[in-house]
């Protein structure tokens, strides 16, 4: 359960959209969250792949080579840890 407060004036708004489709604002506001978090997925994975191909123009030609490079080491040999950075 999530709780929003929003100023009068949006608040007005969204009740006027909500009327004029005949929805609830609610599922309005469900639809609007589901939006913006696939967004901040596809703009993470955008970047994690630039991230990639940044660290291969460079010559880094796995990942362990990368964070190796970067200072950074797993504990668990099968990295089921996230990474720490080497001290």
């Amino acid at each position: 359960m999530l709780g929003v407060r929003l100023d009068d004036d949006l608040e007005r708004r969204l009740s006027a959209v909500a009327r004029s489709q005949g929805r609830s604002k609610s599922d309005i506001a469900r639809d609007a969250v589901r939006r913006y978090v696939e967004q901040h997925d596809q703009a993470f994975l955008a970047e994690a792949r630039r991230q990639s191909r940044s660290a291969a123009a460079r010559g880094w030609s796995d990942e362990d080579e990368a964070w190796e490079r970067l200072g950074v080491l797993y504990d668990d040999p099968d990295r089921d840890q996230a990474p720490h950075a080497a001290e």
